[in-house]
C-alpha cells in the first residue's frame, strides 16, 4: 500500500483542499459546493465554480448543512470532480485520506464509506476529524522547541465554516469530554455581513458567493470596538469606511475594493476635465462616469461581523466567546494536564485568517489564563491550509497504511469496516 498514492482532501464546510499526499501544499483549494448562475442550466461545481467569471446572483448548493456532510450525492460530484480533472487521477489506484466533522453521525461515516468504495472505487480509505492532523502537524513543527507539543498535549481552535471548536488533546488523542462548540464560524458571519449591508444599503441577501468574497476582502478583528465605533460614527470622516464596486457582468465580472487614494486622485482628475469641456454634453458624460459603478459601502460592518467570534450575544447566541471556550475546554479535563494546554494553543482554519484574529484572541485569552500558566497562542502563516499539510505529512507515513480501511476489508465486512482509531 505504501507505493499507493494518497488523495488528502480536507473536506471543510465552505472549501476543499485537495492533494497528493506528501506534498508541501495543496494542488488546489475550491469551494466544496455547486452553484447555477441565474437563468441558466448549467452547472458549476468545485474547481468549476472557482474559475467562473460570473459571481453575482449565483444558486448555490452546498453538501455541509449545520456541519456535517448530509448530501452525499453532491459530495461525491465534488470529490470525483476534484480527483479526475484536478488532481488528474484514477480514484482505483489511489487511496483516500479524509478529514470529518468532530463527533461525526455514524450514519453520515457508513454513506462515505459506500460513496469511497462503491461509488469511486478508491483503493484504501481513513478519515479523522480536522483537529487531529493540525496536532499532528503542530507536533511536528514545534516538538523541538515545545513540551507540550512533544507529549502531543495543546488545545486546537478551529475557526472553521459551520462551527468554531476548542479541541483539547494530551499524548495526540482528543479528549473528547472537554470539546467545546461555538455556533459560530464562515458562514454566519457572511449571513450576518448579507443582512447589515441589506439593510443600511443595497439587497444583497441573494449573494451569498460575492459576499463571502467581500467579507474575505474587507473584513478584520477590532482590536478596541468601542474606539473604533466611535471613529467611525461620522461615515463621511471614518477612516474605516471602505467602497466595493459590484460586478456589473461586462467590464467587471467578480468585483473589486477600490482604492481610496487612486479614486480621490480619479475624481479630482474628472472634475478637472468637467471644468475644461466646452459643451453641455461633454460636461455631462464626463460627470456620468463618476456614477456608472454599483458601489457596496462598508463602515463599521468591517469589524463588527468578526467580532460574533468573540460576543456571540450581539446576535442572540447564549454562547461563550472563543477565548471563554478555550478556558472552558481546558477546565473541563483534568487540573494538571491545564499547564500543557494553555502552553500550546494551536488557531487554524480560514476564518483565523482575518486579519487581527490572533492578537485579539491573545489579548482575550491571556486576561482569562491564571498568571502562574504559561500561555502560547500558534497560528501560522496561512491557517487555512495547515490541517491539509498535517494531513499531508499522515498520508505519506506508515500510520495510513497501518490505520486505513481497504476495499478487500470493506467488501468482506459488509460495509463495517473502520473502527475509528485516530492516529
Amino acid at each position: 500500500m505504501a507505493a499507493v498514492p494518497v488523495v488528502a482532501i480536507d473536506n471543510g464546510g465552505g472549501n476543499c483542499k485537495i492533494g497528493i499526499a506528501g506534498q508541501a501544499a495543496p494542488t488546489r483549494v475550491f469551494p466544496n459546493a455547486s452553484a447555477k448562475p441565474k437563468g441558466e442550466r448549467q452547472t458549476l461545481i468545485a474547481d468549476q465554480l472557482a474559475d467562473s467569471k460570473e459571481v453575482s446572483q449565483l444558486q448555490l448548493r452546498r453538501p455541509f448543512d449545520r456541519g456535517y456532510c448530509c448530501h452525499l450525492e453532491l459530495q461525491r460530484d465534488v470529490w470525483a470532480r476534484g480527483v479526475r480533472a484536478v488532481l488528474r487521477r484514477n480514484p482505483a489506484e489511489c487511496g483516500l485520506l479524509l478529514s470529518e466533522p468532530l463527533f461525526n453521525f455514524e450514519e453520515i461515516r457508513a454513506g462515505t464509506q459506500q460513496v469511497v468504495f462503491e461509488d469511486l472505487g478508491f483503493r484504501s480509505f481513513y478519515a479523522a476529524p480536522g483537529p487531529v492532523f493540525a496536532m499532528h502537524r503542530a507536533a511536528a513543527v514545534l516538538g523541538a522547541g515545545s513540551a507540550a507539543a512533544r507529549t502531543g498535549a495543546g488545545v486546537v481552535v478551529d475557526c472553521g465554516f459551520s462551527f468554531t471548536h476548542a479541541v483539547p488533546f494530551f499524548k495526540g488523542q482528543v479528549l473528547e469530554g472537554g470539546v467545546r462548540r461555538l455556533n459560530l464560524g464562515g458562514k454566519a458571519m457572511t449571513n450576518y455581513l448579507k443582512e447589515l449591508v441589506s439593510y443600511r444599503s443595497l439587497n444583497m441577501m441573494d449573494e451569498t458567493y460575492l459576499m463571502d468574497a467581500v467579507k474575505e476582502q474587507l473584513c478584520f478583528v477590532s482590536q478596541d470596538v468601542r474606539t473604533d465605533l466611535k471613529a467611525a460614527q461620522v461615515a463621511a470622516r471614518s477612516p474605516f469606511r471602505r467602497e466595493f464596486v459590484l460586478p456589473d457582468g461586462v467590464h467587471n465580472f467578480k468585483g473589486y475594493v477600490r482604492d481610496p487614494e487612486e479614486w480621490a486622485a480619479k475624481v479630482e482628475a474628472l472634475k478637472q476635465q468637467v471644468r475644461a469641456a466646452e459643451s453641455i454634453e461633454e460636461k455631462r458624460r464626463l460627470a456620468a462616469t463618476l456614477e456608472s459603478d454599483q458601489v457596496l459601502a462598508l463602515n463599521n460592518e468591517r469589524f463588527m461581523v468578526p467580532e460574533l467570534l468573540f460576543h456571540p450575544d450581539d446576535v442572540g447566541l447564549q454562547q461563550a466567546g472563543v477565548a471563554e471556550a478555550v478556558v472552558q475546554a481546558v477546565t473541563a479535563c483534568h487540573p494538571a494536564l491545564a499547564p500543557l494546554l494553555y502552553s500550546n494553543v494551536v488557531v487554524v482554519g480560514g476564518v483565523a485568517a482575518c486579519p487581527g484574529f490572533r492578537e485579539r484572541f491573545t489579548a482575550e485569552l491571556r486576561a482569562l489564563v491564571p498568571d502562574c500558566a504559561d500561555l502560547n497562542v500558534f497560528m501560522p502563516q496561512d491557517p487555512a491550509v495547515f490541517t491539509w499539510e498535517g494531513m499531508s505529512g499522515f498520508g505519506a507515513s506508515y500510520s495510513y497504511s497501518r490505520l486505513a480501511v481497504t476495499r478487500q476489508q470493506y467488501n468482506e465486512s459488509g460495509g463495517a469496516a473502520g473502527v475509528r482509531q485516530y492516529l
